[in-house]
């Protein structure tokens, strides 16, 4: 993670994490549609970083060998493999809002 790729990678996906936050807050029916930025942006938002780290994965999985996954818990966020064994990123909640 302390190459340009990998700082690239750790941007998006706490972007992500956060489009997901911001999108959830404004979906029509659960939130308040006219949340922020409003659910149409933050659903863009969405798409443009999942569609990022695909790009990530497959190129980890071609140098690598190795297939990892976002994940995204109350909890945590970060990629890891399947069994979460291997991280290359993991964020906790907790130490974020303090």
């Amino acid at each position: 993670m302390m190459t340009e790729m990998g700082g690239e990678l750790e941007e998006t996906i706490k972007a992500w994490d956060q489009a997901l936050e911001e999108r959830r807050k404004a979906t029509p029916g659960i939130g308040d549609p006219d949340q922020g930025l409003g659910f149409g942006y933050w659903d863009r938002t969405c798409k443009s970083c999942q569609d990022r780290w695909e790009v990530f994965k497959l190129a980890i999985r071609q140098f690598y060998g190795i297939e990892f996954n976002f994940t995204r818990t109350d909890e945590y966020f970060g990629i890891c493999n399947d069994d979460e064994t291997i991280w290359l990123m993991k964020e906790n909640r907790e130490e974020e809002r303090q």
